[in-house]
């Protein structure tokens, strides 16, 4: 099943690339002097071969060729999506006009006319990329006020730094310095991440894990930090011992399927990843199992990837519930997708007492471009009635 969704993936990807390449030589590089259709049509060819080796096998690439070619395949990805709605909408509009008869003919038949509406196309897309890639340079602070019912042992108040979907690895590491800085602005009680800490998608075995090293250790928290697991952190197998390993190195405690009692005053669980199931064959806990194992009536925080099956932790009594994954589609049209996918892909959600805050991400997966969303931080001021 697996195989035939990415055979009918790959053979769409393909039949778009082709289209685009013939609208745009038969509508703008034909009618350019000296463009020769041999050379346009080589480039288009290879930047799409380039495409695809950088999204499915990037990390068996030699390493010197993996960020550059990576750049490139997620680049092209979103020049293919907007040049397809932009193409697409002139089409549409094209044929309505032919049906309805509300276009004139010379219109319709003017190559200079569909000349600079290709180049407009072009301009368009290249501007809103570049605009895509300004906003994703940077990490903006979310605040949330949160109330909790319970009390919280000897304390009343607690503030939280949460990140999700950091994705080491990707193209924006050599930014990492300044989203510890401001990490570390908040003054945090306690940092928070909601899994994907790297990027699955690159080679991460041979990953430079010293550079995370220098810089998490500059995090400065009163209870320490604290994950779970996300989809991109498992390797093909579902193990991710390695890059556990690399994690404590740093002070990040891995929660899987497991809790911690923070100064005898709250409790934080991390679940695995609602993928780790489909990838390990390992059935992952369900989350009565693990809050069984908690006595007391202290407030109970989730970290949960997903935002999957809300019902669960409703009928658990969960407190608060923080997950990412979303990317809030990172960049339009994808958002329309993850709004029907998910009960909340962004922002703040109260069911009765639960509660949950999901993330659109404090970094970038694939193209490190963001129109329609944001990077961010989320600063939550917890409040323990």
């Amino acid at each position: 099943m697996i195989y035939m969704m990415i055979s009918i993936i790959l053979i769409l990807y393909s039949g778009i690339n082709y289209y685009i390449s013939i609208w745009f030589w038969k509508n703008l590089c034909s009618m350019i002097p000296f463009f020769y259709s041999e050379i346009y049509f080589s480039f288009f060819f290879i930047i799409f071969i380039i495409s695809l080796v950088g999204v499915i096998w990037n990390r068996h690439i030699p390493k010197f060729l993996q960020d550059g070619i990576y750049l490139i395949a997620s680049y092209w990805l979103v020049f293919i999506v907007y040049f397809a709605i932009f193409i697409g909408i002139i089409e549409c509009f094209f044929v309505l006009g032919n049906i309805l008869q509300f276009i004139p003919i010379n219109i319709k038949l003017n190559a200079n006319v569909l000349f600079y509406i290709a180049l407009i196309i072009l301009f368009t897309v290249m501007i809103i990329i570049l605009y895509g890639t300004i906003n994703a340079k940077n990490a903006t602070i979310t605040p949330y006020n949160i109330d909790l019912p319970r009390k919280a042992g000897k304390i009343s108040k607690l503030q939280i730094a949460f990140l999700s979907d950091i994705h080491l690895g990707n193209l924006m590491d050599k930014r990492i310095d300044k989203l510890i800085d401001k990490i570390n602005s908040i003054q945090p009680d306690i940092v928070l991440i909601a899994g994907d800490i790297i990027d699955s998608n690159r080679d991460m075995i041979n990953y430079d894990f010293s550079k995370m090293q220098s810089n998490f250790k500059k995090i400065k928290s009163k209870y320490g930090i604290y994950a779970c697991l996300g989809n991109h952190d498992y390797d093909h197998k579902g193990d991710s011992s390695n890059r556990i390993n690399n994690f404590k190195k740093v002070g990040v405690n891995i929660l899987r399927d497991s809790y911690v009692k923070i100064d005898d005053s709250f409790y934080v669980i991390g679940r695995e990843d609602i993928s780790y199931e489909r990838i390990s064959g390992i059935r992952r806990k369900k989350l009565s199992e693990t809050v069984n194992e908690i006595s007391g009536e202290l407030p109970i925080i989730v970290l949960d990837h997903q935002p999957n099956n809300l019902n669960e932790p409703v009928s658990e009594g969960i407190d608060l519930q923080l997950s990412g994954h979303t990317h809030k589609g990172q960049f339009f049209p994808f958002n329309l997708i993850t709004k029907r996918v998910f009960k909340i892909d962004y922002g703040y959600l109260k069911m009765d007492k639960f509660q949950i805050i999901v993330s659109c991400g404090t970094r970038t997966w694939g193209p490190p471009i963001r129109i329609g969303s944001k990077c961010e931080i989320v600063n939550i001021n917890v409040t323990f009635k």
